[in-house]
């Protein structure tokens, strides 16, 4: 981005600044209910609801009914990993009362995406013990687990640490680093899924769709903040 293009989106981010929510808006933001655990159990609660309904409409006892249910619980999952990596830079951005709700529950979004994945988690075990012949000849493919694996190990390292027990162990620079390096690996994992999905496949859903571009847009956001970020910057003499 050159000096002029730079200096239209500060300006623009400090116009959409000074842009005021609505009382009641900023008020609904407030509740317990969007905040903190109370808005975990918002956003779980449902989401393991939906996936045991979804059980009564697969058969449990074949490869592919498993294999539906890996990919609806991680389709309940995804959207919490995007907003969880955009929300500190959606404050930079865009500072404003939802921007600063999505900051202060950077956490628990995380969370929900961990809610979601430890059903996804839960699946593939039953696929690999229930139904080992069906994921050896149809599902196992070496690549993916160089992918998932480190994916789970990192997702349950973050989770660990977000809690203070597990924060301890770690000196504050060791914290953010995993937080740091973890987000942007649960990202490019993810979006990277997406992008091979549209890519390479032949059979493309909606969601699909929505899901590639809405990790584009958390990507692009990160880029926005850096951007804003290095504008800001002092220019030394």
């Amino acid at each position: 981005m050159d000096d002029a293009g730079t200096l239209v989106f500060v300006h623009s981010c400090n116009y959409l600044q000074r842009i005021p929510m609505p009382e009641h808006q900023s008020a609904i933001l407030k509740s317990k209910y969007l905040n903190n655990w109370g808005f975990f159990s918002v956003v779980a609660v449902p989401m393991s609801i939906a996936v045991l309904l979804k059980t009564v409409t697969v058969d449990l006892s074949s490869g592919p009914g498993v294999s539906a249910m890996i990919t609806f619980s991680v389709r309940l999952a995804v959207p919490w990993l995007f907003f969880a990596f955009a929300a500190s830079s959606m404050f930079v951005v865009f500072p404003g009362t939802f921007s600063q709700w999505m900051l202060r529950n950077q956490r628990i979004l995380g969370l929900c995406f961990a809610a979601g994945m430890a059903w996804q988690l839960f699946f593939i075990f039953w696929l690999v013990i229930f139904q080992h012949a069906y994921y050896m000849e149809n599902v196992f493919a070496f690549h993916s687990l160089i992918e998932q694996i480190p994916g789970y190990l990192v997702l349950t390292a973050m989770v660990i640490t977000s809690f203070q027990p597990g924060r301890s162990k770690l000196s504050a620079r060791q914290w953010k680093l995993l937080h740091k390096v973890g987000i942007y690996f649960l990202w490019g994992v993810l979006f990277s899924a997406y992008w091979y999905e549209l890519f390479y496949y032949d059979d493309i859903q909606v969601i699909d769709y929505v899901y590639f571009w809405l990790g584009f847009a958390a990507w692009g956001v990160r880029m926005l903040a850096w951007s804003k970020k290095r504008a800001q910057r002092p220019v030394s003499s």
